[in-house]
């Protein structure tokens, strides 16, 4: 492993504690809803649709339990996700 991705494994992201108020947060990405993050380095945004694209690895990984076909494509047309790295079947 190099050092690089070391490093990025050895610096997890948490949920901001104390994230910026929203009229002073850059919310200039379309996405629905973005959780404002924060490692040991940076403050960060990270938005719905990379979470949920997240969680369908995840999923497709067994390392999380298989959720509904259902949810996903209500999800799908609800935020118009394009499940690039895992397709929908």
């Amino acid at each position: 492993m190099t050092d690089d991705r070391a490093d990025a494994l050895n610096n997890p992201a948490k949920l901001n504690e104390s994230p910026p108020p929203r009229e002073e947060a850059d919310l200039t990405c379309d996405e629905y809803m973005v959780f404002a993050m924060k490692d040991s380095h940076h403050a960060f945004s990270l938005g719905l649709e990379t979470v949920l694209e997240c969680i369908r690895a995840a999923e497709l990984e067994g390392a999380v339990p298989q959720l509904p076909a259902q949810w996903w494509w209500e999800l799908q047309t609800r935020y118009s996700l394009d499940f690039k790295h895992a397709p929908l079947d």
